[in-house]
């Protein structure tokens, strides 16, 4: 197994792409910048076979429809998340989009405890609603991949609509119940951390 990180566009938003032995691979939140997604994924001989996408701000799918069309593979998103795929207009709005974003129709619609299995590896979906309403984290053995819910010492922000402070508190805190032990987090901003460092550090983790 490998991960690969990327980091694109204004937001300076994580982007990954997880490979199993055999070179298939899933790329998580295609973020901005197509190119450079798509060099990095054929420079490794990879095939990608999946787009998940943890939610559907805009900083997360620019590079969305580019992607898809240049692999022809599914998109995969949750089912409380989806119609913002297709709204344009809300996409579009933010103040640094300078190419505009084009809808894309997801391809699979998941929920809460749904797996994808690709070769070796198995992809768990979590729901962590408050970023937005429909936020996934995405569980792979011992990493969990938490967009922008848990973030390090921190979480994302609940200013956009859709987000609801009290939701993703109550979310952070489950994830810390409902996962014992450690973790490795691979977050949609910043560094990556542990689920032990976040209870140890993170302010809105309940103790």
């Amino acid at each position: 197994m490998q991960i690969i990180k990327l980091v694109l566009g204004a937001c300076i938003t994580n982007c990954y792409v997880i490979a199993s032995d055999k070179g298939n691979a899933v790329l998580i939140d295609p973020a901005d910048e197509a190119d450079k997604i798509i060099e990095a994924i054929e420079s490794q001989n990879l095939k990608l076979k999946y787009v998940f996408i943890t939610h559907g701000h805009t900083d997360h799918i620019l590079a969305l429809e580019k992607v898809k069309d240049h692999f022809k593979v599914p998109v995969v998103i949750s089912k409380i998340d989806a119609w913002r795929l297709e709204d344009e207009a809300l996409i579009n709005e933010r103040p640094y989009v300078t190419v505009p974003y084009r809808a894309v129709r997801p391809d699979i619609l998941i929920q809460e405890d749904d797996e994808i299995y690709l070769d070796e590896l198995c992809f768990r979906f979590y729901g962590m609603p408050g970023h937005t309403d429909g936020s996934m984290a995405i569980v792979m053995g011992d990493v969990i991949f938490t967009g922008d819910t848990l973030l390090f010492e921190k979480h994302g922000k609940t200013t956009l609509p859709g987000g609801n402070e009290d939701k993703l508190v109550d979310s952070i805190n489950r994830m810390m119940k409902d996962f014992p032990g450690d973790y490795r987090i691979l977050t949609g901003h910043r560094e990556e951390t542990t689920l032990e460092h976040e209870r140890q550090h993170n302010p809105y983790v309940r103790r």
